[in-house]
């Protein structure tokens, strides 16, 4: 589901898999191409794996962020905002839609 509230854009996935895996497939610049928006692949990346969060930031300024939370049984839940409506809902679902086809790639893999 995506959502849209003044600047931001907040969109939410459940996939099948834990947490860190997604969280870490997000977080390779390798698979960037693969499923982040252009808007936000110049932007500085800033990982907080305790917390299981990313933030892109440019010119000191927030620009998305994304969090991956256990929901059990493997399964986590995804959630992404952008600050800016650069693209729309659209491109804010295709993002977690390519991040998750990115995530089962590598699950399988292996």
């Amino acid at each position: 589901m995506v959502t849209r509230a003044d600047d931001e854009i907040r969109g939410t996935r459940t996939m099948q898999a834990e947490a860190d895996i997604v969280l870490n497939t997000a977080a390779d610049p390798s698979q960037e191409a693969a499923w982040l928006p252009d808007w936000l692949r110049d932007c500085e990346l800033d990982l907080n794996a305790d917390e299981r969060t990313l933030r892109w930031v440019r010119d000191d300024e927030p620009q998305g962020f994304l969090a991956a939370q256990p929901r059990g049984a493997g399964s986590s839940e995804v959630e992404m905002v952008t600050y800016q409506d650069v693209a729309g809902i659209d491109a804010v679902q295709a993002a977690l839609g390519a991040l998750e086809a990115a995530v089962a790639e590598k699950l399988t893999a292996g």
